[in-house]
């Protein structure tokens, strides 16, 4: 596992697919989906036309994969980002420092232009970057702030 599941507020979610301006012609992917949720707020929300999660927890898979609004596939993101990338229009990402570092020349390499890459507080390096939102949200420790960087190939 490279980063621990830690949920996105729907508040931040909302305001990463309305940075995506995700809508119905999108496929969205995330990667590290945990329960899957930025997915079905995709789907049930935006009306996309696919929201796919790819998850390496076994027992997160199996929660997420009850929903059949939403397609989930159990295993590593570094290992399937190169068949997914090339097919997907809105990559959701909140993972780490780290994660991004591994997974940033994936997307360079796989993605195809006009991709728009949504990370939730954790840049990437080499990406063009075309906004920056910060979104307030509610969560175990109270009141929080959220960055939101919203990247375009």
């Amino acid at each position: 596992m490279l980063v621990p599941f830690v949920p996105s507020p729907d508040e931040v979610v909302i305001e990463m697919l309305k940075c995506a301006k995700a809508g119905k012609d999108d496929i969205v992917l995330d990667l590290g989906a945990g329960n899957a949720r930025p997915l079905h707020i995709a789907k049930k929300d935006f009306g996309v036309k696919l929201a796919l999660g790819v998850e390496i927890d076994k027992k997160l898979c199996k929660e997420a994969y009850e929903d059949r609004e939403v397609e989930i596939i159990c295993g590593d993101m570094l290992t399937l980002a190169p068949v997914l990338l090339p097919r997907v229009s809105v990559l959701l990402s909140y993972l780490s420092t780290r994660t991004n570092e591994l997974l940033e020349p994936y997307i360079l390499n796989y993605g195809k232009k006009g991709l728009r890459v949504i990370s939730h507080d954790f840049r990437f390096d080499h990406l063009t970057l075309y906004d920056i939102k910060r979104v307030k949200a509610m969560g175990l420790l109270g009141e929080t702030e959220h960055t939101i960087y919203c990247y375009k190939l």
